[in-house]
């Protein structure tokens, strides 16, 4: 993966063909996968703070449609919910903060790269309402979605 890596960032053509073709996937699609790679990593390291494992775990969950509640979280790494809680505390975080971080991410991803509306963008998100999403991305941008997208494509 690391050497894919190297060769869309580097922007070898003739290579990143090859590896689509390989792969069976468009290069619009690996793009998307080397963003992926980015805004998350490729795994991470035990010696990673807690906090940066948490919210790998949670990227890679909210981009699966999966659940992201802590207990599902601590689960995961191998945690109870206590001594997840209490470790990110020693990082001076709490597991909320995580979240918000993670899904402020992943929404201007979104936003950025696909042609969903905000309704979807929303859903995926893990939000019951849509209004609960535009309140949201308000705060973490200071623009409603429909504006913010319309500035970045």
């Amino acid at each position: 993966m690391k050497a894919i890596l190297n060769v869309v960032l580097n922007g070898e053509k003739e290579a990143i063909e090859i590896i689509c073709h390989r792969m069976g996937v468009s290069q619009q699609d690996l793009y998307q996968y080397v963003c992926q790679a980015l805004d998350y990593g490729i795994g991470y390291a035990p010696d990673q703070r807690l906090a940066e494992q948490a919210r790998t775990i949670v990227l890679r969950r909210l981009d699966a449609h999966q659940s992201v509640q802590i207990e599902d979280v601590a689960e995961e790494m191998g945690l109870s919910v206590r001594s997840l809680q209490r470790r990110l505390q020693g990082e001076e975080l709490t597991f909320r903060e995580i979240i918000d971080q993670a899904r402020r991410d992943v929404a201007l991803r979104l936003i950025r790269t696909s042609r969903h509306n905000i309704n979807e963008i929303a859903s995926v998100m893990g939000y019951d309402e849509p209004s609960s999403f535009r309140r949201a991305f308000k705060k973490w941008t200071g623009q409603n979605p429909k504006a913010y997208q319309m500035v970045v494509n």
